[in-house]
């Protein structure tokens, strides 16, 4: 048996070389590895009748695209098919990472400063079985928070405008009905929706969001939306919620979640995401379920009190865990269009304007290059997916442990409890793909997580109380 072990032993190995081998070939090719074939594009003070990119959707993804592309001194062309101030339906919740680019932009503080954002100071989690922690994050982020709430009719415009400014040719009103390669002239035409209207641009970006509808036309995109989430807003005032945020962990919503928000003047945002893995939760019921842990749920029932005032539930689409392919000849898709929303959170903004501003980058290289065949296009998509986008692997797999053993935020909270604030912002980072979902591993998180699930199964095989209920 021997011989026959270390022949099976040789050959897994000699796969995984070949593999790792292949890979490591794949992802270290480089613009410059490719010919030039558009020379003249580079040259900035050259006027042109074409836009050197085409822009699809004024969301975070696509106005942080433009405002970077203009920085660098491209030639950008930004379509939002509606008129600022819109409305887009969403949790709200922007993370640090988000944070440092709309610090990068000016924004941080402008937003601030005219009520239009609020930052989280005071926020944390509760448990399936009610285990919770609030915490404070100013000590341990400074400066720089763990997250503020905006709503999106406030950041879109903020970031759309930012752009404009930076000199992107922003065009409310454009409707994007379709868009059609040359492959003869290296050209887009961009055509708008009842119109005769058109543009013509040497690359075009998909950014019109998770239903994907530019993109999944020109057969980028195969898949449909595959999650939803719920927006209310409850007015200031009305309620009894003390924290900035919270995340709800119901047991019969896993690996869903609700959460509360806070915005300036007291206003919350409470929203319930269906996150896929769970039979008895899809969106065709996210109506039941939003009204459900609204009432039912002992801890958001308590934080919203008996007097609360809120909107009527409103819906939107999420398209989960990163799409197998985001690009095509002289073609990026960016943001929620290409799944990069974190299937264990549903949160999509900061990787939508971290995929932007990747994408913003890329363009640079690949303009001054001159070459923007598919090939080229690919290493924008490695280059995301080597930043997050793997991590949304890891984050599917936590989501069935979530739901399959839910002892697991038990303890995970615990822990929390135990150890404080500084643990609870390192969770954070995980959570919100500051750090990868693998550092979940580390002994520092595993073996503090393991003692309390076993201390937590040891008292409920006593038949002892976990929870000690405190005010959110």
């Amino acid at each position: 048996m021997f011989p026959f072990q270390a022949i099976l032993v040789l050959i897994v190995i000699a796969i995984i070389v070949y593999f790792v081998v292949v890979r490591e070939f794949k992802w270290h090719k480089t613009i410059a590895d490719f010919p030039v074939k558009f020379p003249e594009d580079k040259n900035k003070s050259l006027e042109k009748d074409l836009y050197d990119v085409a822009i699809v959707g004024a969301g975070p993804a696509g106005s942080t695209t433009a405002f970077f592309l203009a920085k660098f001194g491209w030639k950008v062309l930004l379509l939002e098919k509606k008129t600022f101030p819109r409305d887009k339906y969403c949790g709200d919740a922007v993370c640090k990472t988000a944070i440092e680019i709309l610090m990068e932009m000016g924004l941080y503080e402008q937003l601030i400063k005219e009520g239009k954002a609020h930052v989280s100071d005071c926020g944390g989690m509760v448990s399936p079985s009610g285990l919770s922690y609030i915490g404070r994050s100013k000590e341990g982020y400074g400066e720089i928070p763990a997250a503020l709430a905006c709503k999106r009719i406030w950041l879109d415009e903020a970031i759309a405008k930012a752009a404009k400014r930076m000199g992107a040719d922003l065009k409310e009103e454009h409707p994007v009905d379709s868009a059609k390669f040359d492959s003869q002239q290296g050209l887009w035409t961009v055509r708008m929706e009842d119109s005769t209207v058109e543009f013509k641009s040497r690359v075009l970006v998909c950014a019109d969001g998770a239903p994907s509808r530019l993109a999944t036309k020109l057969g980028i995109v195969v898949r449909q939306p595959d999650s939803t989430c719920s927006r209310a807003y409850v007015e200031g005032g009305t309620h009894k919620f003390k924290a900035d945020g919270v995340v709800f962990y119901n047991r019969e919503l896993l690996p869903g979640y609700a959460a509360l928000f806070r915005h300036p003047n007291d206003v919350l945002n409470f929203c319930c995401y269906i996150i896929p893995g769970n039979p008895n939760c899809t969106g065709d019921n996210l109506a039941y379920w939003h009204e459900r842990l609204m009432k039912e749920d002992p801890n958001i029932s308590r934080a919203l009190g008996s007097e609360f005032k809120i909107e009527r539930m409103k819906a939107a689409s999420l398209r989960l865990g990163g799409e197998k392919c985001s690009y095509d000849n002289h073609c990026l898709v960016v943001g929620d269009a290409a799944g990069m929303i974190d299937p264990l959170t549903g949160e999509g903004i900061h990787h939508a304007m971290e995929g932007g501003k990747m994408a913003a980058q890329f363009l640079d290289e690949a303009i001054s290059h001159g070459n923007y065949d598919k090939e080229v296009m690919a290493i924008y998509h490695q280059r995301w997916m080597d930043k997050f986008g793997y991590d949304f692997k890891w984050s599917m797999i936590f989501c069935q442990l979530m739901y399959r053993f839910p002892i697991l935020l038990d303890a995970a909270t615990a822990a929390v409890q135990r150890k404080g604030d500084r643990f609870l912002l390192k969770w954070a980072d995980i959570m919100t793909g500051r750090c990868p979902k693998i550092h979940m591993m580390k002994p520092e998180f595993s073996l503090t997580i393991t003692f309390e699930l076993v201390r937590l199964i040891g008292l409920k095989l006593f038949g002892k109380s976990i929870v000690q209920k405190k005010e959110m």
